[in-house]
């Protein structure tokens, strides 16, 4: 293969491999279209002769949630639990806790504040899950390890 043919495979072949690299850099996405959906209000208009009355708006706000409710996953290695700290979450959302030991051990969960009957007995690769549906703060911690204590706080 002479050197003139090595050279056009090797500039054909880094313009294919910029393509494909710039082709997969496009994360543009759209704005999503968002309808107006206030409400015209009547505007006063003055009549002779008659008498005004003002009506207060109601100024109490209620607040909704509109959050999508989401699944966390923590962690269960080396006696600790990962991602390291204390979690806040909103109510509706779920942690979902996962033996990952790397001695292939179960592990025992407690919970504090009686969120299950009894202890959470977790086989290695095994998880349980808890949706919280209520506001406070949980405590958990591992059977043998209750040094490393993960504090749960439900908005």
């Amino acid at each position: 293969m002479g050197p003139k043919k090595a050279i056009s495979i090797i500039f054909v072949t880094t313009l294919l491999a910029i393509s494909i690299f710039a082709a997969g850099c496009t994360d543009i996405k759209p704005e999503p279209y968002i309808e107006d959906t206030a409400t015209p209000t009547a505007t006063a208009t003055a009549t002779p002769n008659a008498t005004a009355t003002a009506t207060p708006e109601s100024t109490e706000v209620t607040p909704t949630s509109t959050a999508v409710p989401q699944e966390y996953l923590i962690r269960i290695m080396s006696y600790m639990f990962i991602p390291v700290g204390d979690k806040e979450i909103n109510v509706g959302d779920t942690i979902k806790w996962r033996n990952f030991e790397n001695s292939k051990r179960p592990r025992t969960l407690v919970s504090e504040d009686g969120i299950w009957e009894e202890d959470q007995y977790l086989p290695y690769m095994r998880y349980v899950s808890h949706t919280f549906n209520e506001t406070g703060e949980y405590t958990f911690y591992l059977k043998g390890r209750d040094t490393k204590i993960l504090t749960i706080t439900v908005v």
